[in-house]
């Protein structure tokens, strides 16, 4: 009798702290590889949206030389005339030739491909100098226009001068966008391309590392941290979107 009574109490037992303090190690190294693995993927995407704005920023340069005009700003982008692969709407568009596109940088694109802005992508993607867009009428990330690895996707303006975005004093110039919506650039905190972190990892990597001051800024004032020369880097949110002068 005792001993089915012992037999019972020793197979009910549990777990000993040896076994439970194995299995915490487990969950340990799960979780941290887990964290270690998103922080790789977030500065990979980082990385590469950088590779991205140089990329562009270098086929600009190059479409100029060759066809001495802006793309988007082109006139008689014809295949017949100037630009071998446009071939039909919306590549043959009405640039104005004035040396600018006539679009302020991060504002909402029309829902048709009737813009300088739009146009710019189609000609550097007809100038096989751009990858990323189909030339086609369709105004969507990935589709007419170029989408980003870090989120969002990359609009182009210009812009005359003065007060843009968190930069009171931006100069006359270009600027690729980087923005979440297609719409417009983010006009509350938590719409943004990118949190503050990336931001500034970018920033860092292409210029100054303000988001207030130099070539590269931000658009959001919670993408400034208490110091104005400074992000906010422990903030999680995607409050930032991001210009890039040309």
């Amino acid at each position: 009798m005792n001993t089915r009574i012992y037999e019972s109490v020793r197979d009910d037992k549990g777990f000993t702290l040896v076994e439970l303090a194995i299995v915490m190690v487990i969950i340990g190294l799960l979780i941290g590889g887990i964290l270690k693995g998103q922080e790789m993927i977030a500065n990979a995407q980082v990385t590469s949206t950088v590779a991205q704005a140089k990329g562009v920023t270098a086929a600009n340069s190059t479409f100029r030389d060759m066809y001495d005009s802006f793309p988007g700003d082109m006139t008689n982008a014809t295949a017949l005339v100037r630009l071998s692969g446009c071939a039909a709407a919306p590549c043959q568009g009405g640039g104005n030739g004035d040396g600018r596109l006539a679009n302020v940088p991060g504002t909402a694109l029309a829902s048709t491909s009737g813009t300088e802005n739009y146009a710019f992508w189609v000609q550097l993607n007809a100038a096989d100098l751009v990858s990323g867009v189909d030339g086609s009428a369709t105004v969507a990330w990935g589709q007419g226009l170029p989408s980003a690895p870090i989120g969002g996707g990359l609009t182009a303006g210009y812009f005359g001068g003065g007060a843009l975005g968190q930069n009171a004093a931006a100069k006359g110039a270009p600027y690729l966008t980087i923005q979440s919506a297609v719409g417009g650039i983010a006009g509350a905190a938590g719409t943004g391309a990118m949190t503050a972190s990336q931001a500034a990892r970018m920033d860092r990597k292409m210029d100054d590392g303000s988001p207030t001051t130099g070539s590269v800024f931000v658009n959001h004032g919670d993408c400034v941290g208490a110091v104005l020369t400074n992000y906010p880097e422990a903030a999680d949110a995607s409050d930032c979107d991001m210009f890039v002068r040309l």
